[in-house]
């Protein structure tokens, strides 16, 4: 089945795209689209999202722009077409 993560910032740089469309197996878990998109991109793509095997509390993650908390990722499971987006937090004044 296809989902799609959606980039912004230095992930963004990596990708070259602002969607990426990857396959995963049907029943998946949020958590198991990330790990196949680190997977996908390699080291660069492990040093910036993780820490420890766990995504870094500096990424907001979203399903369908619903806020998604870091220990939901690996409850909710993914249907079709369904777009993960990837947001780093950003501070300003």
């Amino acid at each position: 089945m296809k989902v799609s993560i959606q980039c912004f910032g230095q992930l963004r740089s990596i990708t070259k795209e602002r969607y990426v469309q990857i396959e995963i197996k049907e029943n998946s878990s949020i958590q198991n689209a990330l790990d196949f998109f680190r997977d996908k991109y390699g080291q660069a793509m492990e040093n910036l999202l993780y820490s420890e095997e766990k995504i870094k509390d500096f990424y907001f993650i979203q399903l369908d722009k619903r806020n998604v908390n870091n220990d939901e990722l690996d409850e909710i499971t993914l249907t079709a077409d369904q777009i993960i987006s990837i947001i780093p937090f950003i501070s300003g004044g």
